[in-house]
Protein backbone atom coordinates (compact mmCIF):
# COMPACT_ATOMS: atom_id res chain seq x y z
CA UNK A 1 0.00 0.00 0.00
CA UNK A 2 1.32 3.39 -0.92
CA UNK A 3 2.30 5.47 2.08
CA UNK A 4 1.24 9.11 2.18
CA UNK A 5 3.30 11.61 4.16
CA UNK A 6 1.46 14.64 5.46
CA UNK A 7 3.69 17.66 5.91
CA UNK A 8 3.06 19.29 9.25
CA UNK A 9 5.63 21.98 8.65
CA UNK A 10 5.39 23.31 5.11
CA UNK A 11 8.42 24.93 3.50
CA UNK A 12 9.09 28.60 4.02
CA UNK A 13 5.64 30.19 3.97
CA UNK A 14 4.11 28.62 7.04
CA UNK A 15 6.60 30.29 9.33
CA UNK A 16 4.90 33.68 9.50
CA UNK A 17 4.03 35.88 12.44
CA UNK A 18 0.51 34.54 12.84
CA UNK A 19 1.22 30.82 12.98
CA UNK A 20 4.85 30.37 14.03
CA UNK A 21 4.00 29.06 17.49
CA UNK A 22 1.41 26.61 16.15
CA UNK A 23 3.74 25.23 13.50
CA UNK A 24 6.61 24.92 15.94
CA UNK A 25 4.33 23.03 18.31
CA UNK A 26 3.33 20.63 15.54
CA UNK A 27 6.95 20.10 14.61
CA UNK A 28 7.92 19.29 18.17
CA UNK A 29 4.97 16.91 18.43
CA UNK A 30 6.29 14.92 15.47
CA UNK A 31 9.90 15.09 16.58
CA UNK A 32 9.19 13.77 20.07
CA UNK A 33 8.64 10.31 18.60
CA UNK A 34 12.06 10.19 16.98
CA UNK A 35 13.54 9.08 20.29
CA UNK A 36 11.06 6.24 20.78
CA UNK A 37 13.12 3.09 21.41
CA UNK A 38 16.34 5.05 21.83
CA UNK A 39 17.40 2.43 24.37
CA UNK A 40 17.33 -0.21 21.64
CA UNK A 41 20.83 -0.96 20.37
CA UNK A 42 21.01 -2.29 16.83
CA UNK A 43 24.65 -3.36 16.73
CA UNK A 44 23.67 -7.03 16.66
CA UNK A 45 21.26 -6.72 13.73
CA UNK A 46 22.14 -9.59 11.39
CA UNK A 47 22.33 -8.42 7.79
CA UNK A 48 22.74 -10.30 4.52
CA UNK A 49 24.21 -8.39 1.58
CA UNK A 50 23.73 -8.95 -2.15
CA UNK A 51 26.62 -11.43 -2.21
CA UNK A 52 24.94 -13.48 0.57
CA UNK A 53 27.59 -12.42 3.06
CA UNK A 54 26.20 -12.25 6.59
CA UNK A 55 27.49 -9.78 9.14
CA UNK A 56 26.17 -7.70 12.02
CA UNK A 57 25.45 -4.02 11.57
CA UNK A 58 27.90 -3.19 14.34
CA UNK A 59 30.81 -4.94 12.62
CA UNK A 60 29.97 -3.73 9.13
CA UNK A 61 29.63 -0.08 10.15
CA UNK A 62 31.79 0.28 13.22
CA UNK A 63 32.29 3.95 14.06
CA UNK A 64 29.76 5.06 11.46
CA UNK A 65 26.51 6.98 11.74
CA UNK A 66 23.99 5.09 9.62
CA UNK A 67 21.02 6.52 7.75
CA UNK A 68 19.06 3.34 7.15
CA UNK A 69 15.87 2.96 5.15
CA UNK A 70 13.84 -0.01 6.36
CA UNK A 71 11.30 -1.39 3.91
CA UNK A 72 8.92 -4.28 3.41
CA UNK A 73 6.41 -3.21 0.75
CA UNK A 74 7.42 -0.07 -1.15
CA UNK A 75 10.98 0.13 -2.45
CA UNK A 76 13.22 2.60 -0.61
CA UNK A 77 14.56 5.64 -2.48
CA UNK A 78 17.76 5.37 -4.48
CA UNK A 79 19.84 7.82 -6.49
CA UNK A 80 17.00 8.27 -8.97
CA UNK A 81 15.23 10.18 -6.19
CA UNK A 82 16.58 13.73 -6.34
CA UNK A 83 16.07 14.53 -2.64
CA UNK A 84 17.75 11.32 -1.50
CA UNK A 85 20.63 11.76 -3.94
CA UNK A 86 21.14 15.37 -2.85
CA UNK A 87 21.16 14.38 0.82
CA UNK A 88 23.82 11.75 0.17
CA UNK A 89 25.90 14.26 -1.77
CA UNK A 90 25.76 16.78 1.07
CA UNK A 91 27.15 14.17 3.47
CA UNK A 92 29.91 12.88 1.21
CA UNK A 93 32.41 15.08 3.02
CA UNK A 94 31.75 13.26 6.29
CA UNK A 95 33.51 9.91 6.19
CA UNK A 96 31.65 8.72 9.28
CA UNK A 97 28.17 8.72 7.66
CA UNK A 98 26.81 5.89 5.49
CA UNK A 99 23.50 5.34 3.69
CA UNK A 100 21.98 1.87 3.44
CA UNK A 101 18.60 0.18 3.07
CA UNK A 102 17.41 -3.02 4.71
CA UNK A 103 14.64 -5.30 3.50
CA UNK A 104 12.75 -6.87 6.43
CA UNK A 105 10.38 -9.16 4.53
CA UNK A 106 10.66 -12.65 3.10
CA UNK A 107 9.49 -12.13 -0.48
CA UNK A 108 12.31 -13.22 -2.77
CA UNK A 109 10.88 -11.29 -5.72
CA UNK A 110 10.90 -8.01 -3.80
CA UNK A 111 14.45 -8.58 -2.63
CA UNK A 112 15.45 -9.36 -6.20
CA UNK A 113 14.08 -5.98 -7.34
CA UNK A 114 16.73 -4.25 -5.25
CA UNK A 115 19.42 -6.57 -6.53
CA UNK A 116 18.36 -5.92 -10.11
CA UNK A 117 18.94 -2.18 -9.67
CA UNK A 118 22.66 -2.97 -9.88
CA UNK A 119 23.43 0.40 -8.38
CA UNK A 120 26.57 0.01 -6.34
CA UNK A 121 25.94 3.39 -4.70
CA UNK A 122 22.97 1.84 -2.93
CA UNK A 123 24.12 -0.42 -0.12
CA UNK A 124 21.26 -2.92 0.10
CA UNK A 125 20.87 -5.55 2.79
CA UNK A 126 18.33 -8.04 3.99
CA UNK A 127 17.46 -8.62 7.63
CA UNK A 128 18.10 -12.27 8.48
CA UNK A 129 15.96 -14.51 10.65
CA UNK A 130 18.51 -14.43 13.47
CA UNK A 131 16.96 -14.01 16.95
CA UNK A 132 19.10 -10.91 17.50
CA UNK A 133 17.04 -9.13 14.84
CA UNK A 134 13.61 -10.02 16.24
CA UNK A 135 13.19 -7.01 18.53
CA UNK A 136 13.79 -4.59 15.69
CA UNK A 137 11.78 -6.60 13.18
CA UNK A 138 8.77 -6.40 15.49
CA UNK A 139 8.94 -2.60 15.37
CA UNK A 140 8.79 -2.47 11.59
CA UNK A 141 5.72 -2.70 9.40
CA UNK A 142 4.75 -1.91 5.81
CA UNK A 143 5.90 1.71 6.13
CA UNK A 144 9.10 2.53 4.26
CA UNK A 145 10.82 4.89 6.67
CA UNK A 146 14.41 5.88 7.54
CA UNK A 147 16.11 5.19 10.84
CA UNK A 148 19.15 7.04 12.18
CA UNK A 149 21.64 4.86 14.03
CA UNK A 150 24.50 6.19 16.10
CA UNK A 151 28.11 5.06 16.01
CA UNK A 152 27.53 2.81 19.00
CA UNK A 153 24.42 1.19 17.47
CA UNK A 154 21.90 3.30 19.38
CA UNK A 155 18.63 4.05 17.58
CA UNK A 156 18.83 7.85 17.53
CA UNK A 157 16.03 8.45 15.05
CA UNK A 158 13.12 6.01 15.01
CA UNK A 159 11.12 6.61 11.83
CA UNK A 160 13.23 9.70 11.52
CA UNK A 161 13.18 12.66 9.15
CA UNK A 162 13.10 11.87 5.43
CA UNK A 163 15.16 13.44 2.61
CA UNK A 164 12.19 15.74 1.88
CA UNK A 165 12.31 17.14 5.43
CA UNK A 166 14.39 20.11 4.41
CA UNK A 167 16.94 21.28 6.96
CA UNK A 168 15.56 18.94 9.66
CA UNK A 169 17.08 15.79 8.17
CA UNK A 170 20.47 17.42 7.64
CA UNK A 171 20.71 18.74 11.17
CA UNK A 172 19.42 15.52 12.75
CA UNK A 173 21.89 13.37 10.81
CA UNK A 174 24.74 15.78 11.46
CA UNK A 175 24.06 15.84 15.19
CA UNK A 176 23.72 12.05 15.31
CA UNK A 177 27.44 11.95 14.52
CA UNK A 178 27.88 13.30 18.05
CA UNK A 179 25.43 10.85 19.62
CA UNK A 180 22.54 13.33 19.84
CA UNK A 181 19.12 11.84 19.13
CA UNK A 182 16.87 13.28 16.43
CA UNK A 183 14.25 14.51 18.90
CA UNK A 184 16.73 16.74 20.70
CA UNK A 185 18.37 18.04 17.54
CA UNK A 186 15.06 18.80 15.83
CA UNK A 187 13.78 20.71 18.85
CA UNK A 188 17.02 22.68 18.98
CA UNK A 189 16.62 23.54 15.31
CA UNK A 190 12.99 24.63 15.64
CA UNK A 191 13.73 26.74 18.71
CA UNK A 192 16.61 28.37 16.86
CA UNK A 193 14.39 29.84 14.11
CA UNK A 194 12.50 33.09 14.61
CA UNK A 195 9.19 34.35 13.25
CA UNK A 196 10.95 35.76 10.18
CA UNK A 197 12.13 32.25 9.28
CA UNK A 198 15.73 33.10 10.03
CA UNK A 199 18.22 31.69 12.48
CA UNK A 200 18.28 33.43 15.80
CA UNK A 201 20.90 30.99 17.05
CA UNK A 202 24.43 31.88 15.92
CA UNK A 203 25.66 28.30 16.28
CA UNK A 204 22.97 27.12 13.87
CA UNK A 205 23.89 29.83 11.40
CA UNK A 206 27.54 28.81 11.49
CA UNK A 207 26.57 25.15 11.09
CA UNK A 208 24.43 25.97 8.06
CA UNK A 209 27.17 27.93 6.33
CA UNK A 210 29.73 25.20 6.96
CA UNK A 211 27.45 22.29 6.06
CA UNK A 212 25.79 23.76 2.97
CA UNK A 213 28.75 25.88 1.92
CA UNK A 214 26.68 29.02 1.56
CA UNK A 215 24.69 31.55 3.53
CA UNK A 216 20.98 30.86 4.13
CA UNK A 217 18.40 32.24 1.74
CA UNK A 218 16.26 35.20 2.78
CA UNK A 219 13.90 32.69 4.40
CA UNK A 220 14.81 29.19 5.47
CA UNK A 221 13.22 26.21 3.77
CA UNK A 222 12.14 23.85 6.54
CA UNK A 223 9.60 21.02 6.60
CA UNK A 224 8.87 17.94 8.65
CA UNK A 225 6.63 14.96 7.79
CA UNK A 226 4.75 12.83 10.23
CA UNK A 227 6.43 9.60 11.24
CA UNK A 228 3.56 7.16 10.94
Amino acid sequence: MKQFYYLLLLPVLLFNNSCTMIIKSLGKSVAKHYDDHKDLNLSKLSLLDRADHQETLGKSFSGKTVYMYVWNQDLPPDDRNSDYKALKQRFQKYNDVVFINVYTGNDENKWKKVQDLKNEQVKAYRLTAAPESDAFRNLTDSVTRPQIIGKDGALLGFRGPTPTDHLVVDYALYQARNGIDATQSTKTLIQGINSKVKFKNQDLLLWYEDHFGKKPDEKLNISISNNN
